[in-house]
């Protein structure tokens, strides 16, 4: 026995000088390196596991519940994440990180869109109608001009409502004409009437203002705010001014926090009239 241990221990002895002698370390043993996945396959996983594919389906590409993806912009997603329009509710920060938002982003923008977006039959029309009212006006924040068409067009394609349907061929006659601003306003006007609930105009201007912020569109957020306190009293325009500081210090997160602040004291005078 001590005959064959001493063999071994020789063997052994005999190998690492072997591997010394020619400059290379023993043999050790490594696992196999780990898949890495991409943003976009992290995003898909993010997507059934945050519960976004309950509603939008296991593809995203809709349900009775909510619309298809495929198609839609960053900064749509983000800003319907965040602030949205319609039924679908916020999620925050502490619900879905900004890291997390970034992979769901990456995956959305990485599907394949169709040849339109189809709006199952179970959506509420006026969601879908308001849906297209706002996607339109984040294409239009960011001047592009053949999504924002592609909205407004779809959205004429569902109102039924012959006035509503005519004011929605004056914004594409607007786009067309190059004249982005008026068919912003124009929206807007309209999503006033169509949100649900329904906002009042300067409670538009709050909620689209806050998805700027959210997105730190510092820009476009002072935008909302400035028409916001065209039509506030002063008690209203003193919160305003606090977020619009936030976003001259370039500090669009506590720009947010003000204007949630100033949505709810909205809110809560709007009740205190009802």
């Amino acid at each position: 026995m001590r005959h064959r241990h001493a063999l071994a221990l020789a063997a052994t002895v005999g190998m690492v000088a072997l591997l010394a002698a020619c400059g290379q370390p023993a043999p050790t043993a490594t696992a196999p390196p780990a898949p890495t996945l991409s943003p976009a396959e992290l995003g898909e996983q993010l997507f059934a596991v945050k519960g976004c594919a309950a509603c939008h389906g296991l593809d995203a590409a809709g349900t009775g519940i909510a619309p298809a993806l495929p198609g839609h912009s960053a900064e749509q997603v983000r800003r319907q994440v965040r602030s949205p329009l319609g039924s679908m509710p916020a999620f925050g920060p502490g619900q879905i990180s900004d890291r997390e938002l970034d992979l769901l982003v990456a995956y959305v923008e990485g599907l394949e869109a169709g040849e339109g977006h189809s709006e199952p039959m179970a959506i509420p029309l006026g969601d879908a109608i308001a849906m297209h009212h706002w996607m339109a006006l984040t294409a239009l924040a960011s001047e592009r001009v053949d999504e924002a068409a592609h909205h407004v067009a779809h959205a004429s394609e569902l109102i039924e409502d012959a006035e509503h349907q005519r004011a929605m061929q004056g914004v594409l006659g607007s786009l067309e004409a190059g004249r982005l601003h008026d068919a912003a306003h124009e929206i807007e006007g309209m999503l006033a009437g169509t949100a649900e609930p329904a906002l009042s105009e300067g409670e538009l201007h709050l909620q689209l203002a806050l998805g700027a912020a959210l997105v730190d569109d510092g820009p476009e957020a002072s935008h909302h705010l400035d028409h916001f306190m065209s039509e506030a009293d002063e008690h209203e325009r003193e919160g305003a001014r606090e977020a619009l500081e936030h976003i001259d210090a370039g500090d669009e997160g506590a720009a947010a926090s003000a204007i949630v602040e100033l949505i709810e004291a909205t809110e809560h005078q709007q009740h205190r009239h009802d």
